[in-house]
């Protein structure tokens, strides 16, 4: 990252033609906010501002910083505008044009996104509504591609998600049958493409939240909606969701220590603490069992920024990561987000409270305790599955998170 973290990127922008056919890149960059390289909506605009080209971003191709900011390359189809001087694409750039393809997703190809202003249009229709604009490129990165779209009643999201996260869609539908108001409407669904058209849900993210009635209110919801799913564990499963329990825990840290560049990216020192780590986890998920709580749906990335408010009203985003195992798992990610050590007590509090109701004979506070460097382990795997089923340019943006959380895991067992 820039050593003054400056909210900005540098951006260059590669043009193709519709059939991938690559242009030149435009004669000098432009300079966006924020920082985040996903975060597309910017350059998109910038591009149309500067040159009169509308343009989709298809991927990312270079960088020079480790994982925000700096400078930035993107391949951009062209969709209209006057014809452009640029020039042609040489040296770093040139070669990650000429990457290998393996793993890239759909709507980072030329044409991925072209069938979207007729697929949402046909879902508008489909109740009642119409588009009053254009379309709206957001994100693309990975991860996701999000569009948005104006209507005559409102705003709609477009959302997708690869393969290898769980199908939305199909989670939404299953926590909405318990608690319709906790997710977002869901007025399409294409589960091929792993997609859905959503209604804008208004409000704000709740990054750096402080106020401790909405973190309360925030954890009732999503314990008592646990709770209610506590017997829909194999519907998760044959939705794409990530199986968190003992059996499955264990196979998959053994494997990730087992993968040469997980072990070279690791100091002598931290290696063998990991070991020792992994060859201590089956007891230790003993342990965690005998703490008597039973295995549920997990959001999978429970944090505070995941969550939207409008006034009291809370809405849960974000399914892709999805799981089942023990629900603490989503206890620690929520409350390592929050900055004020009292009410983080206050809500780990709260957390053990609703559990040890849930389940009477239960100890919840232990379970959370011994799970600290399992759920390390549990992201550094998350984190390799994303590097092994992206395509080379974008593996950056996940590249130092496995032996990153490694090394979280033994601060978490000490």
């Amino acid at each position: 990252m820039p050593p003054a973290l400056a909210d900005e990127r540098s951006v260059t922008v590669v043009l193709c033609t519709d059939d991938g056919q690559v242009v030149g890149q435009l004669p000098s960059p432009v300079v966006v906010t924020p920082r985040w390289w996903p975060e597309v909506d910017a350059v998109v605009a910038a591009v149309e501002a500067r040159y009169g080209l509308v343009v989709t971003v298809l991927r990312l191709l270079t960088t020079d910083a480790d994982h925000a900011g700096g400078e930035v390359t993107y391949l951009a189809q062209i969709r209209s505008g006057p014809s452009t001087p640029t020039t042609p694409a040489a040296g770093p750039v040139a070669a990650a044009l000429e990457s290998d393809a393996t793993n890239r997703l759909w709507w980072a190809e030329p044409g991925g996104l072209d069938h979207l202003p007729a697929w949402v249009d046909a879902a508008l229709r489909a109740h009642g509504r119409r588009r009053t604009g254009v379309l709206r490129q957001r994100k693309t990165w990975n991860l996701s591609v999000v569009v948005t779209a104006p209507t005559d009643a409102g705003e709609v999201w477009f959302k997708a998600t690869p393969p290898f996260l769980a199908d939305e869609g199909s989670v939404i539908r299953r926590v909405a049958a318990v608690d319709p108001e906790l997710v977002p409407v869901v007025l399409a669904h294409d589960p091929g493409r792993r997609a859905i058209l959503m209604e804008h849900v208004p409000g704000q993210d709740e990054f750096g939240l402080s106020d401790g009635a909405v973190a309360e209110a925030m954890v009732r919801r999503w314990v008592a909606v646990q709770g209610a799913l506590l017997g829909d564990i194999e519907h998760v499963l044959a939705v794409g969701a990530r199986d968190r329990r003992s059996g499955a825990l264990v196979a998959e840290a053994k494997a990730l220590l087992g993968r040469r560049e997980v072990r070279t990216a690791l100091s002598a020192g931290d290696l063998a603490a990991v070991e020792t780590l992994v060859d201590g986890l089956p007891r230790r998920l003993d342990d965690i069992a005998a703490c008597g709580l039973p295995d549920t749906v997990l959001h999978g990335d429970m944090h505070p920024g995941n969550w939207r408010r409008d006034g009291d009203r809370l809405t849960l985003l974000d399914w892709g990561d999805v799981g089942v195992g023990n629900p603490m798992v989503d206890q620690r990610a929520f409350v390592e987000r929050l900055a004020d050590p009292e009410l983080r007590e206050r809500i780990s509090a709260l957390w053990t409270q609703l559990w040890a109701e849930q389940a009477p004979d239960s100890d919840p506070a232990r379970a959370a305790y011994l799970l600290g460097p399992v759920a390390q382990l549990t992201a550094a795997a998350t984190y390799q599955r994303f590097l092994d089923h992206i395509e080379v340019t974008e593996r950056v943006y996940h590249a130092l998170d496995p032996a990153d959380r490694l090394r979280a895991a033994i601060a978490a067992s000490s």
